[in-house]
């Protein structure tokens, strides 16, 4: 099936798409991820046919807040004739609020679209996000309403070149995964005019998703949209169906990858030691031979307003002042082998603790990095040090 699939890929012009798919807090790792995707074509003899479109997403996550930017560009040729010549640029910027449900909105944007009539449409916008179900088995769904300014520059003189409204724009966003490896994604908006209601732009895509690997997906997406005012000669409707494949970047693509073990083997370059072989190995605490509580890493940690519970059965929980909710967690005491063995290894002073974060069904969550040594612990995975003590 796998093979199929790939075959029809080969044998498939490739189309771009803009990436529907929802967005949550914690759902990547920390640091920056995205995606490309592109199609070219050209043809002589019979047809004589240019055909070109790409465009791509990058996004940055941390803790409490996700930043993208996302575009593409379409332009083709039939006989030297253009028949379709767009563009699209989009950067949003999402902040956590008093709870993971809730967050603050803020985006930009432009499009151009020469068989619509627009020469440009810029979009300034804010608002509100909030999380309506956020579930395993029924997938996620997300309300938002925003409050944007839009300046429209027709190519047309009629009715009028130059357009500037506000609007409200609200829109559903969900997305259920099937299985590991189908998914499907809705967003439909609707953007009335704030002093004229009858006057809206409305939209709505759906997108369904295989994910061949872990950063290739093969995506089929449906789009349909409605302005009731558009410019003089322009259809009201429109229908678009796009088969994409997109190629995926983030902490498990082989080209992040080989930057990252890149970079570090310069780091080393340096280090004397670097020749030796190094190897991670979990260090486990023998509660029955515990003589000193500086010996184990279970206990109370705090940082201002964080603190860690952590259990000897490497569990433990979570606390911040900044959310309701408190967070379970699993935890890894972890040293570096060298040549002198694991004794050696067991009996480094500092140590790295690896603390994964556990949904309430116990799936894995986002992964924090620590040193350890005796009562002090040194947060690695945020913008700023954070030194916990017990």
């Amino acid at each position: 099936m796998r093979f199929f699939t790939l075959l029809i890929l080969l044998l498939t012009p490739l189309f771009s798409i803009v990436d529907i798919a929802t967005v949550d807090f914690e759902d990547k790792p920390e640091g920056f991820s995205g995606s490309a995707y592109g199609s070219f074509q050209k043809k002589r003899g019979n047809t004589d046919k240019d055909e070109a479109e790409y465009g791509g997403r990058i996004q940055y996550d941390t803790k409490h807040t996700i930043t993208w930017l996302e575009g593409e560009v379409e332009k083709d040729e039939v006989s030297g004739v253009l028949t379709d010549e767009n563009s699209f640029l989009h950067l949003r910027h999402i902040h956590q609020l008093y709870s993971p449900e809730w967050a603050s909105e803020y985006f930009v944007q432009h499009r151009k679209d020469k068989f619509k009539s627009i020469r440009g449409r810029e979009l300034l916008g804010a608002g509100l996000r909030y999380r309506v179900m956020n579930s395993a088995t029924y997938g996620k769904l997300f309300f938002g309403l925003s409050a944007m300014d839009e300046q429209i520059d027709y190519t047309s003189s009629e009715p009028d070149p130059d357009e500037h409204n506000y609007r409200m724009s609200s829109y559903l966003s969900y997305k259920l995964p099937v299985n590991e490896v189908f998914d499907l994604g809705y967003l439909g908006y609707y953007q009335p005019k704030i002093d004229n209601g009858s006057d809206y732009i409305s939209a709505s895509i759906m997108e369904m998703t295989i994910h061949l690997t872990k950063v290739f997906d093969l995506s089929y997406l449906i789009e349909f949209d409605y302005d009731t005012q558009p410019a003089q000669g322009v259809e009201k409707r429109d229908l678009t169906q796009k088969l994409s494949f997109i190629y995926r970047f983030g902490e498990e693509d082989p080209l992040s990858s080989y930057a990252h073990g890149f970079l570090q083997s310069l780091d080393q370059l340096e280090d004397t030691g670097a020749a030796q072989d190094a190897i991670a190995v979990e260090v486990e605490t023998d509660v029955s031979e515990v003589k000193d509580s500086s010996d184990i890493f279970a206990g109370e940690w705090r940082y201002e307003g964080e603190s860690l519970s952590i259990l000897l059965d490497g569990t433990g929980m979570y606390k911040s002042e900044e959310s309701i909710y408190d967070e379970r967690l699993k935890w890894k005491v972890v040293a570096t082998e060298t040549q002198e063995g694991v004794s050696g290894a067991q009996n480094q002073g500092t140590k790295l603790v690896i603390i994964r974060f556990v949904d309430e069904e116990g799936r894995d969550g986002r992964v924090e990095n620590f040193l350890w040594n005796n009562n002090t612990l040194v947060g690695l995975s945020d913008t700023c040090i954070r030194t916990f003590k017990r």
